[in-house]
């Protein structure tokens, strides 16, 4: 293992850390208190800015050493999750009754998408290869992605509660 290799998993480990216990102590009490909706909004405006996964073209030009194939599988599998968010966004702020399942459907492309990410990442050593820009959205943005889509999935999974059936 690199230096460069050490540093990454080290401050993506912190991230994920910082990430996790921000989470239990205000966003998880705060979603317990508000209606589903309400709950899950700020988190899938994160997954609105997903298409910052663009920069690795421009990082690939510049020398960050990733075959075409990933840098297309990370690309795409972002923008299609920032659209998935988007549309969910859309349709909870318009109260459509497939607001709920959609978002299920970003949940499920989301951990599919960000955990073959990973997958490809390890395959093609992108932890050692990573710099600027796109080694900051490896250790920082990655794990509040992930963190984000485990609290949806979690607030999804405690189901309506009696806010929601009044709202």
């Amino acid at each position: 293992m690199t230096d460069l290799t050490a540093a990454a998993l080290v401050a993506m480990v912190l991230s994920f850390v910082i990430f996790a216990t921000a989470a239990a102590w205000y966003a998880a009490p705060r979603m317990r208190a508000v209606a589903l909706g309400a709950a899950i909004t700020p988190l899938l405006w994160i997954h609105a800015f997903r298409h910052i996964a663009l920069q690795l073209f421009s990082a690939q030009a510049f020398g960050f050493a990733i075959p075409d194939l990933t840098r297309d599988e990370i690309v795409y599998g972002d923008l299609i999750g920032m659209v998935l968010a988007l549309t969910t966004l859309y349709a909870l702020r318009h109260r459509w009754r497939l607001a709920i399942p959609l978002a299920w459907v970003f949940v499920v492309a989301t951990v599919i998408d960000l955990s073959n990410a990973a997958v490809m990442g390890i395959r093609e050593d992108l932890f050692d290869k990573a710099a600027d820009l796109s080694w900051l959205i490896l250790t920082f943005y990655v794990p509040a992605l992930w963190v984000s889509v485990v609290l949806v999935a979690w607030r999804l999974w405690t189901g309506r509660d009696k806010q929601d059936a009044s709202s």
